[in-house]
């Protein structure tokens, strides 16, 4: 006999003996104990639950429709009507799936259908469809449930074709009217950008910014070298003819040209009167020879220097002066040119120089408002572009710029699925274990639990120790000299054998 039966007939161990834990067999022994209130209140629990599972979960027909998406090489985005990033199959997938699960796609079926567009409709459509999506695939597979089959398919099929009327509408006939309007607004803002920049440049009194720029830039470098060069030639000028000018001190304007004496005609003279005497005498004749005398004198006479310096002086200009006095007029005349250019070329380097800061003055304005010109032509043409790609898809069979196929349709199930053995189901689990808990606590609490005896009464008129004398009897009584061990912990055991004394007769 178990503990438990013992400790409910008295015959086990008293109510001092110490407590001992409970097993897996004392569990099954309170349960089998209050099996009749675990099968009362099992079967009270699960028969309203069993009745209300199979009642409230009535049978569901869920109508399937396969869609494909087509990618283009060239343009991944499945029937876009402009250009953007390149979208990979996921996202692509995901995109797709937003706008089917979209409440616009809902309002546009009951458009279509001539239904009341209400709340309670929209809600009853959010509620019984939903979309999923093979691993790795480009199918998506929508999904209706519905009590009806026939209402599953007819509402499945036309929140499909809802969509494909929506999105051929939202990515084609939009998308190409919303680029031609956006076309239009960028045109007006490109025009108006060019008609501020062409302003500004006429009241600048500027024709071409950028080309005058690099002009006055070459110009002012021309300048500078030019400058540069007709100050150096003008310093070597002036230094030429400072340097000629301290040379010319130094020379005569006028000098000798030559002294004019009748010594060389003499003795041509006598040289021709002698050949004329040769021609009558002898060159012993005393003519002759006092001719010869003659000139031999006059020889020795010149070749003493007694006739140099001697006879008529003439003088005249020094051509070495006037010959450096002109280079002089010459290097003063071209310093004078040079200085003259040079400060002409710095008048007209000054005036470049201010034209050029102010250009660089200007420079931001133009800069701003050729960006401005430049953003908003550059944006028109990208949408000329986009507008073209629109109409050529717009214009096309619908057949071959919609990117979505149709793979199956709807049509109503033949079986319907339900929850009604599922709910049975978990209506016994819940009762059967809240049955269990309940005889297991009431067992545990009437039969299990160790009662503790009451304390003892005294009199009222009894003596003081006459309290501490009761507790004492009812304490147990102690092993002298008695150390304390210290109890070892149970395993849980699944069977147990009756305990009895060694020395029982068997």
């Amino acid at each position: 006999m178990s503990d438990y039966e013992q400790s409910s007939t008295g015959r086990g161990p008293g109510a001092n003996s110490p407590r001992r834990e409970m097993d897996l067999f004392d569990i099954v022994a309170l349960a089998w104990a209050e099996k009749i209130l675990i099968v009362l209140v099992f079967l009270a629990l699960f028969i309203p639950a069993a009745i209300a599972a199979y009642v409230l979960l009535q049978p569901t027909y869920e109508a399937q429709s396969r869609l494909l998406i087509l990618l283009d090489e060239e343009n991944p985005t499945p029937a876009a009507a402009g250009t953007g990033d390149a979208f990979v199959l996921d996202q692509v997938m995901q995109s797709e799936i937003e706008i089917l699960n979209s409440d616009a796609v809902r309002r546009f079926a009951l458009e279509r259908s001539g239904a009341e567009v209400t709340p309670t409709a929209l809600q009853r459509l959010r509620d019984g469809f939903s979309i999923n999506r093979p691993p790795f695939s480009s199918v998506l597979i929508a999904q209706f449930e519905s009590a009806d089959p026939e209402r599953a398919a007819r509402t499945l099929n036309a929140i499909v074709d809802a969509y494909l009327a929506y999105r051929q509408e939202i990515l084609l006939e939009d998308g190409a009217g919303s680029l031609s309007a956006r076309l239009a607004r960028a045109e007006i803002v490109a025009e108006s950008a060019a008609a501020d920049l062409r302003n500004f440049l006429i009241s600048h009194d500027i024709g071409d910014f950028e080309a005058e720029r690099a002009a006055l830039i070459a110009r002012i470098s021309d300048l500078q070298t030019r400058l540069l060069a007709a100050e150096a030639e003008a310093d070597a000028a002036q230094a030429g003819a400072a340097a000629l000018r301290e040379r010319l001190e130094t020379l005569p304007q006028t000098i000798e040209q030559y002294v004019e004496n009748d010594v060389s005609g003499q003795l041509l003279t006598l040289e021709v009167r002698r050949r004329e005497l040769l021609a009558r005498y002898l060159p012993e004749a005393p003519p002759v020879i006092a001719v010869e005398r003659e000139i031999e004198a006059l020889r020795d006479f010149i070749q003493s220097g007694g006739a140099e310096g001697a006879g008529q002086r003439r003088t005249g200009p020094n051509p070495i002066y006037q010959e450096l006095d002109t280079t002089r007029l010459q290097q003063a005349n071209a310093a004078v040119t040079q200085t003259r250019l040079a400060r002409a070329l710095r008048g007209q380097l000054a005036n470049a120089r201010e034209q050029s800061a102010r250009l660089r003055a200007l420079r931001p304005a133009y800069d701003r408002l050729n960006r401005e010109a430049q953003a908003a032509t550059l944006a028109a043409e990208r949408l000329v572009g986009q507008v073209a790609n629109a109409d050529a898809q717009a214009a096309g069979s619908p057949e071959a710029a919609e990117a979505v196929r149709i793979v199956e349709r709807a049509y109503p199930p033949d079986q319907a699925s339900s929850l009604r053995k599922i709910g049975v189901i978990g209506a016994g689990v819940f009762a059967l274990g809240l049955a269990m808990l309940t005889g297991l606590l009431r067992g545990y609490l009437t039969g299990y639990r160790p009662r503790s005896s009451p304390p003892p009464r005294v009199s009222r008129d009894a003596p003081p120790h006459a309290y501490r004398d009761a507790a004492s009897q009812d304490m147990p009584p102690r092993a002298p000299h008695s150390t304390p061990t210290r109890k070892r912990r149970s395993m849980p055991v699944l069977a147990r054998v009756a305990e009895e004394p060694a020395s029982a007769p068997r």
